[in-house]
């Protein structure tokens, strides 16, 4: 079954979503930090993040790269 451009899309994006929160969470874990530890260090709710269920915007994104020191490129050099 052949996929609309709109379908694709969808699919690709939600894919997408999936693998940031995945590469969220392997970078808090790597560096062995708690869900807690992280938002009372940064007020950012990391736990929503991770599920991959919500969009990130790229401030947020940014600051959790400062917090695990990654440059941006590095983050998507894991997922890719």
């Amino acid at each position: 079954m052949l996929l609309t451009d709109f379908e694709y899309l969808n699919n690709s994006e939600e894919a997408f979503k999936k693998k940031v929160a995945l590469q969220i969470k392997r970078l808090r874990r790597q560096n062995q930090v708690t869900q807690e530890r992280f938002f009372s260090e940064t007020n950012i709710n990391i736990a929503r993040l991770e599920s991959g269920k919500i969009d990130i915007r790229l401030d947020t994104l940014r600051k959790i790269c400062y917090y695990f020191d990654v440059s941006l490129s590095g983050f998507f050099q894991g997922i890719y």
